[in-house]
């Protein structure tokens, strides 16, 4: 996600998801989190202060929807891609986690594509 600061970034998706993300620093990584009454939006910065060997590559945006709302995820599925849209989130893609044990974990793409920031590589590595 985004060649931004993590201070940025939770201020870009604060106005996504119009919501505070507070953050603090949980064992060496800053993590933000906020609920929306629908979701539960959590960004996790890329550094980690603890050892450059704990870095990732990209920050992680991780949300869940609450669980009365679980049973029309599509909708939902859509209205966050459509957020992220809206907002110039530039991400690589998504993945949906199992409801049901018999299921496979299915992978998302955005459906839009954002040029690149001017100065910014066209390369895809954001995630």
């Amino acid at each position: 996600m985004e060649d931004s600061t993590f201070i940025e970034l939770v201020e870009k998706i604060e106005k996504v998801f119009s919501i505070s993300l507070p953050y603090e620093n949980k064992k060496g990584r800053f993590i933000a989190e906020g609920d929306t009454g629908t979701f539960v939006v959590i960004l996790v910065d890329k550094i980690d202060e603890l050892s450059d060997r704990l870095c990732d590559k990209h920050y992680t945006l991780e949300i869940r929807i609450n669980e009365d709302k679980m049973f029309n995820y599509e909708r939902y599925e859509a209205d966050v891609i459509t957020k992220l849209k809206n907002y110039d989130i530039r991400w690589k893609y998504g993945i949906w986690s199992k409801t049901k044990v018999n299921e496979e974990y299915r992978k998302i793409h955005p459906k839009f594509q954002v040029p690149p920031k001017k100065g910014y590589s066209t390369k895809d590595e954001t995630a």
